[in-house]
């Protein structure tokens, strides 16, 4: 008896680890043998490799399980812009990575886009194609926060004070963050905390303004203080030459909402400013105002029509409204807009390219219901 049990358990963890070799195997087969590609130099065999393994592993994550107890980082888009940019094709390796950083910051990400200012661009033949005829659902639409109706409230942000590396004297008569907020403000796209507020928390809680590049510690100040990002960088210079790095960082997950960077090989206090703007805008036009459509409700999941075609992402977050009544001059009787009724937010667990899943995170008061609007927050 004790043998026909015995033998029934052995049987039983074998069919366990099959079970996880079929399941999560494959992918990580693909992987694996991209990466064998990569050291070889085969970068196009590498690249079709990894593009089977993100078939069903979408997301560059730094720990991930392939089977049983085994865990490994798994950066398929990384590699894959790093293959792009062995074959000269330098467009593609900039998505590839900027999706890579976005997803998941990695130090050999961050260094092979920053080679990517200086390399020639390989522009891919013009294909032609046929013209297709689509329905296409109300298009959602991206704009500036000036020529749209702002519900709600916008996404705070905080703007941490950045490590500096190698910088001379002139870097000490120019503060980035305050150039950095004063270019945010001027969007009027986020709600921002207030500077010297920030900076008496950091000092109350001893971090002084020396720069902060832990990710979760950024997090945790960004949730204290009730916004929903935390801005964080480092400034480095080398020589004659000049780069910034700027790190969003979801205060919730501690994730990497989006990287940005700017080098220049100009060390003066103009310059300094021109690559803080520019940095800013970056940063600015990956978060974009995007107005959509309600298309399906699911519980409390949400189906928008707005999708990474439009520049969004997992993990944002979007403002559900209805629009009631015109509200009229009462002497001109010209009709100045239309009342707006705020239903709740979501935030967006799944992204495709032209729909999202949002899942409810905060109901104010109504229903949600196919043909609501939505708005970025």
């Amino acid at each position: 008896m004790k043998r026909v049990v015995l033998y029934s358990m052995i049987i039983f963890f074998i069919f366990i680890s099959l079970s996880y070799v079929f399941a999560g195997g494959k992918w990580y087969n693909n992987y694996n043998d991209g990466l064998k590609q990569v050291k070889m130099g085969n970068w196009s065999l590498a690249i079709s490799k990894f593009d089977q393994a993100l078939k069903l592993k979408s997301r560059d994550v730094k720990r991930i399980k392939t089977y049983g107890m085994h865990f490994i980082e798994y950066f398929p888009h990384r590699e894959k812009g790093i293959c792009f940019y062995n074959l000269g094709h330098i467009e593609k390796a900039r998505s590839e990575l900027r999706l890579s950083l976005s997803q998941q910051y990695s130090s050999r990400a961050q260094e092979y886009f920053a080679k990517l200012s200086d390399a020639p661009v390989t522009k891919p033949p013009v294909k032609r194609k046929l013209p297709i005829k689509k329905t296409p659902l109300p298009k959602p639409v991206i704009n500036k926060p000036s020529q749209m109706k702002l519900v709600g409230e916008r996404m705070g942000l905080a703007v941490l004070p950045f490590q500096t590396k190698g910088l001379g004297v002139e870097i000490g008569e120019i503060n980035i963050v305050e150039q950095m907020m004063t270019t945010l403000y001027k969007l009027n796209r986020f709600k921002l905390f207030e500077r010297t507020q920030l900076e008496k928390i950091l000092e109350e809680q001893k971090l002084g303004m020396s720069g902060i590049l832990d990710a979760s510690t950024a997090a945790e100040i960004g949730k204290g203080i009730g916004v929903d990002a935390i801005v964080l960088g480092t400034v480095t210079r080398s020589g004659n030459n000049i780069a910034i790095d700027a790190r969003l960082i979801d205060t919730e997950t501690a994730e990497i909402v989006t990287a940005q960077d700017e080098m220049s090989n100009r060390t003066s206090i103009p310059a300094l400013k021109q690559m803080i703007k520019r940095l800013t805008m970056k940063i600015s036009q990956d978060l974009p105002l995007v107005e959509g459509y309600v298309i399906n409700v699911s519980g409390d999941l949400l189906t928008l029509d707005i999708g990474s075609s439009k520049a969004v992402k997992k993990g944002m977050k979007c403002i559900v409204y209805r629009e009631g009544m015109d509200i009229i001059h009462p002497i001109t009787k010209k009709v100045l807009g239309k009342q707006t009724e705020e239903l709740g937010q979501v935030k967006l667990t799944e992204v495709y390219p032209q729909y999202s899943i949002g899942k409810v995170i905060l109901i104010r008061e109504g229903m949600f219901e196919i043909g609501c609007k939505v708005i970025t927050k």
